[in-house]
């Protein structure tokens, strides 16, 4: 192969280890002043789920684009699509060719770095886990991570620049971290058990080409794994599968050779790994079935035999017996047929689709820059800025590019610039989560700071004007906790009397984020102010059990002593 690139750990996809030299330095995302970069022109297409934007060879971006469609069908055959984080606004992958990286990038940001003048400012924690303290008024070495993946709360880009070097695509896998963003992203949340016993599996899975090679199972510790290899009736058993999907933690045992939560992790571990060897013929699938249900109508023994076939005592049998032969035998994943990349067909990119991927990326960057070197920010913000604004001021008008627009100048703290790009963005009818989540939060700011409502809350007008965009921030993937804390806020300050079923998308909020006091408190105060004791006395209960500081603590004990005194 001519064209090759390595491919790092920050993007999701692992493989050669960065230099030791270069762990030392000090990681800042690409920083690329094209306009003093000739070459060839960026290219465009749609496929697998990313937008792409490519200034590299159509080989290379068809390369890239392959491996990760493999990816993605090996790890679906132990965690579909179903159970991991969705979004509405399709991911982008930014391809950029190393040698056209400019110099005048890095030497914009290397004197920026030069005129920093902090007196004593605070040590900053490195991707690599490094501490750096910056006390001298020397900078430090400086490098450009080579790939990125960056998130906002509603969308994901990926950045890489790629290059000619050598590697094998056999050895590249998913890592821990990018499979974690996605389990625990999810919404409505996966139950507790399942993330812990899903990640603490994947983190013995090798990538091998076309299958992945789970390690055998070590249980509780080594010395443990090796006297039940030996005596399987010499150690603990797994705790109880109730306890276990109740997340109980096993009783104190004083004999029991290690911690009760160190045996719940272990037993959650034991039962996922179960259920997804192949060995097991359709328990994998049964076992999908089972967490995509408990998670909307929660575990019982019932849902476990519906999808099983077993109830809990036999299952648990099956888990006793499982156990000494996990520790021995390495499992094999392998999906009965990958299916090739379909053809993928680039074309030059259009100024808006350059403008509104690349601006969007850089936008992402700020956030990381602000916790390495904040000095650097506004550069990275007036970079994202003006290569957001080329298309604009070239008339473009994409609703998607005026909601990036507006999510920066969100970013940037400058309300009112960003309200006009929002409001240009949700009058197409634009379903983008976080921008229309971010227009509600304007809008309510603007409604409450002038009332037209009786006795100075919130007109019907008013309410409706607000809740617009956050309904249809609720059409989008992922679900957004604040969404549901701005409508039931609106409905607080509302003069209007919302109805039961009004009240029931607060419901629905709850049912998709149940940790979240505000939100849980917000709507048993709603339920009981328009007469729904009795679904307002059941989210008292559960705000009080989930209440984490003392403001809460003391909402929902005021509540209860409402519902007490009626």
């Amino acid at each position: 192969m001519k064209r090759l690139w390595r491919v790092l750990l920050a993007v999701g996809w692992v493989a050669a280890p960065l230099r030791a030299a270069e762990d030392q330095a000090v990681a800042l995302p690409p920083f690329l002043v094209e306009e003093l970069t000739k070459g060839p022109p960026w290219r465009y297409t749609q496929a697998i789920g990313y937008e792409v934007l490519a200034r590299c060879s159509d080989a290379t971006t068809r390369r890239v684009l392959a491996v990760n469609h493999a990816l993605y069908q090996l790890l679906a055959d132990i965690l579909p699509a179903s159970l991991r984080l969705d979004f509405t606004v399709p991911k982008a992958l930014i391809l950029y060719d190393e040698e056209l990286t400019p110099a005048a990038s890095r030497e914009v940001i290397a004197g920026l770095l030069r005129d920093t003048k902090t007196a004593e400012p605070p040590a900053v924690e490195l991707p690599s886990g490094l501490r750096l303290s910056r006390r001298s008024a020397t900078p430090p070495p400086m490098r450009f991570l080579p790939n990125m993946r960056l998130w906002d709360r509603d969308a994901m880009t990926v950045f890489m620049i790629t290059r000619r070097d050598d590697f094998d695509a056999s050895t590249i896998g998913l890592t821990h971290n990018y499979v974690a963003y996605l389990v625990k992203g999810r919404t409505p949340a996966l139950p507790a058990w399942f993330i812990q016993g899903f990640m603490a599996m994947y983190d013995d899975i090798k990538y091998a080409g076309t299958r992945l090679n789970l390690a055998p199972f070590e249980w509780l510790s080594p010395g443990h794994t090796g006297t039940l290899k030996k005596n399987p009736l010499a150690v603990p058993r797994a705790a109880a599968l109730a306890d276990v999907l109740a997340h109980r933690l096993p009783p104190v045992d004083p004999a029991l050779p290690c911690e009760p939560l160190k045996l719940w992790q272990d037993s959650a571990h034991l039962f996922v790994r179960w259920a997804l060897d192949p060995a097991g013929g359709t328990r994998k699938a049964a076992f999908h079935r089972f967490t995509e249900r408990a998670v909307i109508i929660g575990h019982s023994e019932e849902l476990f035999r519906e999808c099983f076939g077993l109830d809990y005592a036999a299952a648990q049998a099956e888990l006793t017996a499982y156990l000494p032969d996990a520790v021995r035998r390495t499992v094999v994943f392998k999906p009965e047929k990958l299916t090739p990349l379909p053809p993928v067909v680039l074309r030059n990119a259009s100024d808006g689709e350059i403008s509104r991927l690349k601006g969007d990326g850089e936008r992402l960057e700020i956030a990381y820059v602000k916790a390495l070197f904040p000095e650097l920010v506004p550069k990275y913000l007036e970079q994202a800025r003006r290569t957001l604004r080329r298309a604009y001021d070239r008339d473009d008008r994409d609703p998607r590019l005026l909601a990036a627009l507006g999510l920066c100048e969100v970013d940037a703290g400058n309300p009112a610039a960003a309200r006009d790009f929002l409001e240009a963005a949700a009058a197409t009818g634009l379903v983008r989560p976080r921008a229309n989540c971010e227009l509600g939060r304007l809008r309510f700011a603007q409604a409450r700071a002038n009332p037209e409502g009786a006795d100075g809350r919130l007109s019907v007008a008013q309410t409706a004007w607000v809740l617009s965009p956050l309904f249809a921030a609720r059409a989008g993937r992922p679900a957004l906790p604040e969404v549901y804390e701005l409508i039931g806020d609106t409905w607080a300050a509302s003069a209007a009397t919302p109805t039961r079923g009004h009240l029931g998308v607060l419901d629905e909020g709850v049912r998709i984020f149940p940790r979240r006091p505000a939100l849980v408190l917000r709507t048993a105060e709603l339920h009981l102010r328009h007469g729904f004791r009795a679904e307002a006395a059941a989210l008292v209960e559960i705000g009080a059990l989930i209440a984490d500081d003392d403001a809460s603590r003391e909402r929902a004990a005021a509540l209860k002593a409402q519902l007490a005194a009626r």
